[in-house]
């Protein structure tokens, strides 16, 4: 039992429970103790709202407010980067204890290691870590300084001082070498080179990876550094998995293409040519199988269905897909032989799943790869800009 601002939770029952749920999904024994050990609701503001967007007000309902303190679900703490008047867009929030749990778990920690979180956010990460590897070899970096002082009162609150710093967790300002681990709490597409550097050879990141901005999901890169070349790094997706952007990243590369784009080819297919964009995991598959695009929805003024349109990053092509089966497009790109004959090609491998995917980075050779079984069978590359 413990009063804050005089209202009473008595919350072990639902963390036991929520531990309780953990170690049913397979949680290592080691993990989930360390979610019992700290208590989320400390790292929760007064009012937030659940994935369904309901509303949970500490004031007004303390007993629904503690109950989903304690779910396995994210919980929106910031929307609009904190301004207010805004569309509502979720900018922070607490991860679901479950994801954090799938991450801690591919980060391979142990006591001693020196770990750097990108990503304060509320600040519960920060203590589960605090506990997994002792409070000295923790630090969280968050570009936002309002989410920083907040979480700076939370884990005093809860006993915890790791080193928090205010900055872009793209170029953390910590000594190159000193990193066992690098966790990432947002996605990225461009992983940034810094990170290499911070990490040793034989350490590991681990953050949530898409292709590119406007494209379904993501997945989660466990990728280990080179021992012989700290500026590569390889391994493969531990399945889908969609975390919000670095603030840094999440603009996509281009617009979609002006409903007024006059289409150069109209081709007509027997099935609703949408179909795999409107299925997130097919979508997300196609995401790795061809490089370069990202994609929306439109309704055009009298139509009864929206159409999906792609449009290429890397040249001014596009696609528009309507549900009576017309593919319109322009640009030098066949986008959609590049996506049909992807999937051809992916079948022929037998149908793997996201987890038999990987990706390599390399400074080096400025590039990032996705490949297919193992780095030496590349799907396709990106060339990047130098470090």
């Amino acid at each position: 039992m413990e009063n804050s601002e005089n209202t009473p939770f008595d919350y072990s029952p639902v963390a036991l429970r929520l531990v309780d749920a953990l170690l049913e999904q397979g949680t290592p024994a080691h993990i989930a103790n360390a979610f019992a050990r700290v208590p989320r609701h400390r790292f929760l503001p007064r009012t937030f709202r659940g994935e369904d967007r309901t509303r949970y007000d500490r004031d007004t309902d303390p007993a629904a407010w503690l109950a989903a303190a304690y779910t396995d679900r994210a919980l929106t703490t910031q929307t609009d980067d904190g301004g207010t008047g805004g569309m509502g867009v979720p900018t922070s929030s607490s991860s679901a204890p479950s994801v954090m749990a799938r991450m801690l778990a591919a980060a391979d920690l142990h006591p001693g290691h020196t770990v750097l979180e990108v990503g304060t956010g509320t600040g519960y990460n920060a203590a589960v870590l605090c506990e997994l590897v002792h409070r000295a070899g923790v630090t969280s970096i968050d570009i936002d300084q309002g989410l920083v002082e907040t979480a700076t009162a939370n884990l005093h609150a809860a006993g915890y001082r790791p080193t928090l710093l205010h900055g872009d967790g793209e170029n953390p300002p910590l000594p190159p070498g000193t990193l066992d681990r690098l966790i990432a709490t947002c996605t990225v597409s461009a992983l940034p080179w810094t990170w290499l550097d911070l990490v040793r050879p034989g350490g590991r990141i681990i953050t949530p990876w898409a292709p590119g901005p406007g494209l379904p999901g993501g997945m989660l890169a466990v990728l280990d550094i080179d021992l012989d070349d700290g500026g590569r790094a390889s391994g493969r997706f531990e399945g889908g998995l969609s975390f919000m952007w670095a603030r840094g990243q999440r603009t996509p590369a281009r617009p979609a293409p002006s409903p007024d784009a006059l289409a150069e080819h109209t081709l007509q297919v027997a099935d609703d040519p949408r179909a795999d964009w409107l299925d997130g995991e097919r979508a997300l598959l196609l995401s790795l199988l061809v490089p370069d695009w990202g994609y929306g929805m439109r309704m055009e003024t009298g139509a009864v269905e929206p159409h999906v349109w792609i449009g290429s990053t890397s040249c001014p092509s596009w696609l528009r897909l309507h549900a009576d089966g017309r593919v319109e497009s322009a640009g030098p790109r066949r986008l959609w032989a590049e996506f049909t004959d992807a999937l051809v090609w992916w079948k022929a491998q037998g149908e793997p799943d996201l987890s038999d995917f990987g990706l390599t980075v390399d400074r080096g050779r400025a590039l990032q790869r996705v490949w297919l079984g193992n780095p030496h069978t590349p799907v396709w590359t990106t060339h990047r800009t130098p470090a």
